[in-house]
């Protein structure tokens, strides 16, 4: 965040919570911890601390710890949505196409204990 955006925001969450000072030296403060954090990330970590914990008043380091958790939540939501060019090579084989005579094995015992288990004749029997 730059400095003005700093101000901006220390301005805006003094009108909310009068126990956060608003003067120079917080706004060195606070620019300090947040020079990193993204402006809209960092009023989304004042909000949710907000939320979460309205007696505990505002400060610079929660407020950048909250917005790394976000930023790096965000980044993982996006990384899941982006195709991992290494698996969209490669189609690796599932456990049932690599075993198939195992598989219809398994298969049929499981049939066939669900079948006792619910009272039905076993297959082929009469």
């Amino acid at each position: 965040m730059q400095v003005q955006e700093v101000i901006s925001m220390l301005r805006w969450i003094n009108e909310g919570d009068p126990r956060v000072q608003f003067n120079d030296s917080a706004v060195e403060f606070w620019h300090y911890s947040l020079r990193t954090v993204d402006a809209a990330v960092a009023k989304q970590a004042v909000l949710e601390h907000v939320r979460q914990h309205e007696a505990i008043a505002v400060t610079p380091a929660a407020i950048a710890k909250r917005a790394g958790n976000i930023k790096s939540s965000r980044d993982a939501g996006q990384r899941a949505i982006e195709a991992n060019p290494k698996q969209s090579r490669v189609h690796p084989m599932s456990w049932r196409s690599r075993n198939p005579e195992e598989w219809d094995r398994l298969v049929a015992i499981g049939a066939a204990d669900r079948r006792r288990e619910l009272g039905l004749p076993e297959r082929g029997a009469a």
